[in-house]
């Protein structure tokens, strides 16, 4: 069993509290005082490479077989967000549920996930996850993938928003932003209709956000992203939020009071 697998199965979550996984790309992982595992965006093999010729940089820390959670969440259908050579796998596993946007749909289905092991999150929607309540927020991915959202994972008063894959749109995003969030995630890689460093810095400051932890760069060449610019523009246009890189497999354990 790789070291993330087993850290992920015997971290104890403290009450208050909720674990921050980085896997990599837009991969996080995110464990409950309950013990609740979400898996959100996980791309565990090279399935991208095999379709599109687009070559995996950054490993993975954890392979599919490892993987033990209540849910797998994807917050659209492109494969590095919707692993299609890892469903299958995961699918062998009886805990796991699947979660994701209306495009997902098709692929689940193409894949042999069963109508009773999936829900499909809509903008504007919550799921109630046990201990997490799981939203859908939106996203502007363009023609690339009408469909695509972000998430506000919810567990007890602590907020968490993946952005997912989109541009910087604050004016759609005013329910969200007045209601604030304690970590944001936003994309950073400025490419295919993503937010760059700079737009992931301004919206972390408007999100009211006190942790921001980057993500979507370094997998592969042809996505670019430049975490040392996103650092950079978190000094000049979020001055009071603490931008976090994650190493691959880190855990950050946010705690509402005190952040550690």
């Amino acid at each position: 069993m790789s070291d993330l697998a087993t850290k992920i199965r015997d971290t104890i979550v403290p009450p208050g509290s909720l674990a921050i996984f980085w896997i990599s790309q837009a991969g996080f992982v995110y464990k409950t005082p309950a013990g609740t595992g979400v898996f959100v965006d996980p791309y565990l093999t090279d399935c991208v490479e095999r379709l599109y010729g687009f070559k995996r940089i950054m490993g993975t820390p954890i392979r599919a077989e490892e993987v033990d959670a209540d849910y797998v969440v994807s917050t659209h259908a492109h494969e590095d967000h919707l692993d299609v050579d890892a469903v299958p796998i995961l699918l062998q596993n009886p805990r796991i549920t699947f979660v994701g946007a209306p495009d997902c749909l098709e692929g689940y289905r193409a894949l042999g996930v069963p109508d009773d092991r999936f829900h499909i999150l809509r903008e504007g929607e919550e799921l109630h996850l046990g201990d997490v309540t799981l939203a859908g927020v939106y996203a502007d991915h363009g023609e690339l993938s009408p469909d695509a959202l972000g998430v506000k994972l919810c567990v007890d008063d602590i907020c968490v928003w993946q952005v997912g894959d989109t541009a910087y749109r604050p004016e759609k995003w005013s329910d969200i932003l007045a209601s604030g969030v304690d970590v944001i995630v936003p994309p950073i890689n400025g490419a295919f209709g993503n937010l760059d460093g700079r737009e992931a810095a301004m919206l972390a400051n408007k999100s009211g956000a006190k942790i921001a932890i980057p993500c979507h760069f370094w997998m592969f060449a042809e996505h670019n992203g430049n975490p040392a610019e996103f650092l950079e523009a978190c000094k000049e246009y979020a001055p009071a939020v603490q931008p976090l890189l994650m190493t691959q497999g880190e855990m950050f354990l946010f705690t509402k009071q005190v952040c550690s």
